[in-house]
């Protein structure tokens, strides 16, 4: 698959996943962070303007379309992104992606700044 198409599979998945839909949203972000030998994903939910709450997807399949997505969007000679967010607008139907390759620390989301990321990741 190309990256569009990757783009488009994660979002059927993420607006699929069990735990995702489990609550109403209307704009949904995705922080997908790489470092030392491991990755993590934690998703936030946005209804209206109030903060964005966890809901960090399940699915198995998004794991591989997120890592086939960064091969995908490798640029030769240069280390692939270590962060990236995907961010989905139920309204219009529309998902973007934002990659990180410098300063992708800043994503990396712990309990001590879960509240903060997920206000910079809002769509």
């Amino acid at each position: 698959m190309d990256k569009d198409a990757l783009i488009v599979e994660i979002g059927r998945l993420l607006a699929g996943d069990r735990k995702v839909a489990a609550q109403p949203w209307d704009k949904y972000a995705l922080v997908v962070w790489y470092g030392d030998g491991m990755s993590t994903l934690n998703g936030f939910r946005y209804v209206g303007d109030e903060p964005g709450q966890p809901a960090t997807p399940e699915s198995f399949d998004l794991e591989d379309r997120v890592d086939a997505l960064r091969e995908a969007t490798r640029v030769e000679g240069k280390d692939p992104w270590r962060a990236c967010v995907v961010k989905l607008d139920k309204g219009t139907g529309k998902a973007t992606v934002d990659f990180a390759y410098e300063d992708a620390d800043e994503w990396r989301v712990t309990p001590a700044n879960a509240a903060e990321i997920a206000r910079r990741a809002r769509p």
